[in-house]
């Protein structure tokens, strides 16, 4: 009679229907190329489940761009990627891919130089960058441009690939700048190098974001929602909760208490408000890109980047 009375249990259990929140989660695959501090509001909303409130399992693996780009627009296990800038250049090519939202305004790069220098000391000397025609490349062309030199004649470029690498020819001597992603500015700033300039208050390009394919924007509008829902939430987050993202960032990147705080106050200050940057930052990106891909045809801003679904998503508002 026992063991009746608990099988009537269990299947009693089995027959009711579970919370709201209790839900089967859709799953979903999200890439970006590394783990850099410009998708810490990503790794952030994912570590404290605000993805999952919204109802997705969010799944994050690094993925090189062009490899990303091409499983998502084949329908091959990728859903999402979180590299805005790779979509812009892929969807400026051909690529059938939206961009739904941007996380940061302006590009998360400092321009080191050798401790005692000025920029005046950089005229005929050698600069390390991570590649031609990259991000840092152009940061750098626009950070020398800024303090008065000429980027196509004032220096040579020394292509040095990890930041790591760069920073170590920084103390070797073999080179006068570099330039460097946040932190590890501030990890140069301790050995006694200087910052000549943060590239993101002369260089607004927006790289990081969430971006799909127009045909799963099309089948399936509510997943994308439900993501956006998410990102927002970790927009929120990374501006409310400032102690628990000093420890995530020290945590995440293994940072000293203090360079924590001073890389989420930069991060604090690129962030974008809304999820959106401005018209004019995309138009430029748009040149820019036209320019180095060799890209003739018309293409509008607007068909690349889709706002959309991210303002019906605020519209609606977010629920705690």
């Amino acid at each position: 009679m026992r063991q009746l009375w608990i099988l009537l249990g269990i299947a009693l259990f089995a027959l009711t229907p579970a919370p709201a929140g209790a839900q089967k989660l859709e799953r979903a695959l999200l890439t970006h190329s590394s783990e850099s501090i410009s998708i810490a509001p990503l790794l952030y909303g994912i570590e404290k489940g605000l993805y999952k409130k919204e109802g997705v399992d969010l799944q994050f693996r690094i993925l090189r761009g062009d490899l990303a780009i091409s499983a998502m627009v084949s329908s091959r296990d990728v859903d999402y990627i979180y590299g805005a800038g790779t979509a812009f250049l892929a969807a400026v090519r051909g690529a059938p891919v939206k961009i739904l939202s941007h996380d940061f305004k302006s590009v998360l790069f400092y321009f080191m130089g050798q401790p005692g220098k000025s920029a005046k000391d950089l005229k005929g000397k050698k600069v390390a960058i991570s590649s031609i025609g990259g991000t840092g490349f152009a940061s750098t062309r626009a950070v020398l441009k800024a303090m008065g030199l000429d980027p196509d004649k004032d220096v040579t470029y020394i292509v040095i690939g990890a930041a790591s690498v760069r920073m170590a020819a920084m103390e070797a001597g073999s080179v006068e700048g570099a330039i460097m992603p946040v932190p590890w500015n501030f990890r140069m700033r301790q050995k006694g190098f200087k910052e000549l300039m943060f590239a993101g208050n002369v260089m607004q390009q927006p790289l990081t974001g969430i971006a799909t394919t127009k045909e799963k924007v099309e089948k399936n509008p509510e997943q994308v929602k439900k993501v956006l829902r998410g990102f927002l939430r970790a927009l929120r987050a990374m501006r409310q909760e400032k102690k628990d993202v000093i420890e995530f960032i020290g945590r995440k990147f293994s940072l000293d208490p203090a360079t924590a705080e001073e890389t989420y106050k930069v991060v604090l200050q690129t962030l974008s408000e809304d999820g959106t940057v401005s018209q004019e930052a995309l138009e430029d990106l748009m040149q820019q890109v036209k320019k180095e891909t060799g890209v003739t045809r018309d293409i509008s801003v607007n068909d690349i980047v889709d706002y959309r679904l991210l303002r019906e998503v605020a519209k609606e508002g977010i629920k705690n």
